[in-house]
């Protein structure tokens, strides 16, 4: 990582970045690291604003060497999208450092003809050209490594013809990668778990089987491995593995636009490998260090199992020391495995009660077993308190693929495994400081309505923000759903038992 490091400042030293802080100098020093941590402080994408501006703008040599005319446009839970410079290095590294999820899953198959025999089904982000200037590309960083893939590896092994992995309307690509594929030999699929279930909706109503998993089944039937990325697997394992049956492998991937970091590379453990042959080099903060002056900042050699890290990166595009806003935690230092835990901002914990990501994930998979219920999507925030009372609560708004029978019990459920999982809810729940949660039951289709209505564009990367100690999400999916269903909405912890809003 060392090596790594220095590779990065050196080729930058010339920049203005380079330059303004004194990159030439830090060679000088016996320990470059130390040196640079003393001398780079830890950074957000509002502190490289202003650099990443005038690279868009055309201007050389701002934060990498030459003129940078690639551009992913970060959409994830921000409607406005966050704007990231690509050199050419860098996505050459994110292009062969992809490939390893692959090969490690081929190195692991007793017949890899069984996955290289037919195609690859991956349903990528859109591009534009020009949005920057003359020459320039600008997209979701999986449609940009989907264009600068190799063109013959594209053309043998994709089961979608290259103008369609790159449109930039995501609605429509779904829809064309169902009626395209569904005529291909399908051995493996490549997409954001989050929208796998709306494509596969479409495979089925393709194939006029009656369940989408006859429906893969019979369009797919040497289907093997389901390669994940850009959001986290966890909350979408159990309706994943509903759809595509229990031969089909589902394997994650850890990346962004700032670079490829870790994947799956064993099929019994959901850990994450971390890849240190991406050309990036790793920072990782405390997690309970955040907002001190000078919070410890650890590489690979000093990480610790168990500890929530905030992660920082420095990549071939110039970014130094850049927050990627991810709470990671060591399972394994020999080798370095992690697991993806939540969302540094995506915290609950207006009244001490630091709920994450994490417990929300845990806690679901806990009341859907119990109640037979299979959840889709989430999202958690605060809800005015119960009538008579000024105790806080919170409010988990559901979108289910299979709703709970009885959504009072399904809430009791999800209270409970709450207060065992997170010990600070616990804490508050028993003695009455807060009130057990409101759950309201929306109506199908509501995350992708609020989506369409709440984004410039759909997009690959749209998602919904698990947690939120604002009410902006919830009361919009709240709005959106009763315009869906006039009898209201149905909801536990809210007025009667079972009761409509």
């Amino acid at each position: 990582m060392h090596r790594v490091l220095r590779r990065l400042i050196g080729r930058s030293a010339g920049t203005v970045w380079g330059r303004e802080h004194r990159y030439d100098a830090l060679f000088r020093s016996p320990d470059l690291v130390a040196a640079y941590q003393r001398q780079v402080p830890l950074l957000d994408h509002a502190a490289l604003a202003p650099y990443i501006t005038r690279t868009r703008d055309g201007e050389r040599d701002v934060l990498w060497p030459g003129r940078t005319t690639t551009f992913a446009v970060s959409g994830g839970t921000e409607s406005g999208g966050r704007v990231v410079p690509l050199s050419r290095e860098a996505v050459r590294s994110l292009v062969r450092a992809s490939l390893a999820p692959g090969l490690a899953y081929l190195a692991r198959c007793r017949r890899p003809i069984d996955l290289l025999g037919g195609k690859i089904l991956s349903v990528p982000g859109g591009i534009k050209r020009n949005e920057f200037g003359p020459g320039t590309l600008s997209g979701e960083v999986s449609g940009l490594m989907a264009y600068h893939a190799p063109a013959l590896a594209s053309a043998w092994f994709q089961a979608l013809p290259r103008a369609t992995m790159l449109l930039d309307d995501w609605t429509r690509k779904l829809s064309e990668a169902a009626r395209i594929a569904v005529r291909r030999d399908v051995r493996a699929i490549v997409m954001v778990p989050s929208w796998a279930p709306a494509l596969l909706d479409r495979v089925r109503d393709e194939t006029a089987v009656a369940t989408t998993r006859g429906a893969v089944a019979s369009a797919w039937p040497n289907l093997r491995v389901f390669f994940s990325g850009g959001v986290a697997l966890s909350g979408y394992r159990d309706i994943l593995r509903s759809r595509l049956g229990d031969g089909v492998a589902l394997l994650e991937s850890y990346s962004a636009s700032e670079g490829f970091f870790a994947f799956q590379d064993l099929d019994e453990t959901p850990d994450l490998l971390l890849h240190l042959g991406s050309g990036v080099f790793f920072e990782f903060v405390p997690l309970e260090d955040r907002g001190r002056s000078a919070p410890a900042r650890h590489t690979v050699g000093s990480v610790t199992t168990g500890v929530d890290y905030t992660l920082h990166v420095s990549n071939a595009s110039g970014l130094f020391s850049c927050a990627v806003d991810d709470v990671v935690r060591f399972t394994s230092t020999d080798p370095l495995r992690l697991r993806v835990v939540g969302r540094a901002r995506e915290v609950l914990d207006r009244f001490g009660e630091a709920m994450s990501r994490e417990h929300v994930e845990r806690a679901l998979a806990e009341a859907n077993a119990a109640c037979g219920a299979r959840s889709l999507h989430v999202h958690v925030s605060y809800a005015s308190p119960p009538a008579g009372s000024d105790v806080p609560r919170h409010h988990w708004l559901l979108e289910f693929d299979i709703p709970p029978g009885d959504l009072d019990l399904y809430a009791r459920r999800l209270d409970d495994a709450v207060q065992r999982i997170n010990g600070r809810y616990r804490k508050r729940r028993e003695p009455g400081a807060m009130a057990a949660p409101r759950v309201s039951l929306l109506p199908p289709g509501s995350t992708t309505r609020y989506l369409e209505a709440s984004r410039r564009r759909l997009s690959a990367q749209s998602k919904l923000g698990t947690l939120s100690e604002e009410r902006g999400i919830a009361d919009a999916l709240l709005d959106g759903a009763r315009t869906v269903d006039q009898t209201g909405i149905v909801e536990a912890g809210h007025g009667e038992p079972g009761s409509r809003s």
